[in-house]
């Protein structure tokens, strides 16, 4: 039996002080803000390996949150989740730190976990928080977690509906792959710059390519600030998943296509639409999200028109107008959790809230295409409430519409669907279907 141990982060410091690290003073600071707000923000620190450990620590206790619990409630009497917050977060990243980060010693975990409660005016919790920790590292090779949901930290109602759709052996591997950070995943804007010219590039500044794609023309690199990279504000690339690049390469696009994405922040499918050689309207719901679509298509020197609209209350003028209407709609986001470990923390009510909102998304779109033309359907989600079932349930309710299997530019595509798992191909948790409207 696997267990999350064998997907340890392999980056880390082995250096110690008498004073608190800068990099878990900001691991604890990104803790405490996400807990309070629920945003996982990145590290401050001033040094770049101090600001890579601050984020490694962050990023990998939520992700591993669920594990890290269970491991620390067999040493916590009231169980961790009773603990005040500061307390429980310096227990949890301490973990995090001693289980996972073979380059930390587990002394200086410990030992600034002290340091942290005191500074934390948690004095009161700094013998307890020792003794828990040098326990957990005394005991730590003798750690077993049988439960699959626990022991990936996912959801046991995520959990649940991919075992019963997709098997227990499937399931687990994609939970396992889920705990491997992704690497950077660049789309290179083909009007301004060949794949062979922006390699060259990379190369001159020492930057590695671990994976080229010749037929989305995308590179992968490791994990950085995009903005530090060379042609960044040149608009040479932008960041965006195979997975997301290839829904919309299905389409088989063509010059002079009108193309609708309705739901377009931050922008990446109207790019990938505009670099396919369609006329792209993107719009989405907010100002703030579509002033971020504005900044990619400016720094790309891509000519998109922007629109602010709600993807589910018509426009009698756009009614047959497009002849492709892309519906990246609302999801829970289950295809993506390696990248967003927040998401680990959703509730099942919020899958069924989001149910009503994809339909009624889909149903005002599919008013929008012209006849003969293509509705694609897009979530980020591998539960098939959100995906299989939808599409069933409108063309239940849609007799002009059908599945359109005509050949799509990518294997991933097979009888107008397309499935992405991060356990076979690598890349995001994603699902597409083709819907044609008939002439």
């Amino acid at each position: 039996m696997k267990s999350p141990l064998d997907h340890r982060f392999r980056k880390g410091t082995s250096s110690a002080s008498p004073a608190v690290s800068p990099a878990r003073s900001d691991a604890l600071r990104i803790l405490l803000r996400y807990r309070k707000d629920g945003r996982l923000l990145n590290a401050s620190c001033e040094q770049p390996e101090n600001r890579r450990l601050a984020d490694q620590i962050a990023f990998g206790t939520v992700q591993n949150g669920r594990f890290l619990d269970a491991v620390l409630d067999s040493h916590v009497r009231t169980g961790v989740r009773e603990l005040q917050c500061a307390v429980r977060e310096i227990l949890r990243m301490s973990a995090f730190q001693i289980l996972f980060l073979d380059r930390v010693p587990d002394s200086a975990a410990v030992n600034d976990a002290v340091s942290l409660c005191r500074l934390q005016k948690c004095s009161f919790a700094a013998g307890f928080v020792n003794a828990v920790l040098r326990n957990l590292s005394r005991g730590k090779d003798r750690i077993e977690i049988r439960e699959p949901a626990v022991r990936y930290s996912h959801p046991d109602w995520v959990y649940s509906r991919l075992v019963r759709d997709f098997g227990e052996s499937f399931t687990e591997a994609f939970l396992s792959a889920n705990q491997v950070r992704p690497d950077l995943r660049l789309q290179l804007n083909t009007q301004r710059c060949s794949a062979d010219v922006y390699l060259a590039l990379l190369k001159e500044k020492g930057i590695a390519v671990l994976d080229l794609n010749r037929e989305l023309d995308s590179v992968l690199i490791r994990s950085c600030d995009p903005a530090a990279l060379p042609g960044y504000d040149e608009g040479l690339f932008y960041v965006q998943d195979d997975a997301a690049r290839a829904a919309v390469r299905i389409c088989s696009l063509a010059p002079g296509m009108r193309v609708l994405d309705a739901c377009s922040a931050p922008g990446g499918k109207s790019m990938a639409a505009a670099l396919d050689g369609a006329e792209v309207t993107a719009c989405d719901i907010s100002e703030k999200r579509l002033a971020r679509c504005r900044e990619n298509f400016s720094r790309m020197q891509m000519n998109i028109a922007v629109c602010l609209q709600d993807a589910d209350v018509f426009r009698p003028d756009w009614e047959g107008r497009f002849d492709c209407v892309l519906a990246d709609v609302p999801c829970t986001g289950t295809g993506i959790i390696r990248r967003h470990p927040e998401i680990r923390e959703k509730k099942e009510e919020e899958l069924f809230s989001l149910l009503p909102i994809q339909q009624a998304i889909l149903n005002n779109l599919s008013r929008y295409v012209k006849p003969g033309g293509l509705l694609l359907y897009s979530t980020c989600s591998v539960l098939r409430e959100e995906d299989e079932d939808q599409v069933c349930d409108f063309l239940g309710r849609h007799a002009d519409y059908s599945p359109d299997t005509s050949s799509a530019a990518s294997e991933l595509c097979k009888e107008g669907i397309m499935r992405s798992w991060p356990q076979q191909n690598g890349n995001d948790g994603f699902f597409a279907a083709k819907l044609r409207k008939q002439l």
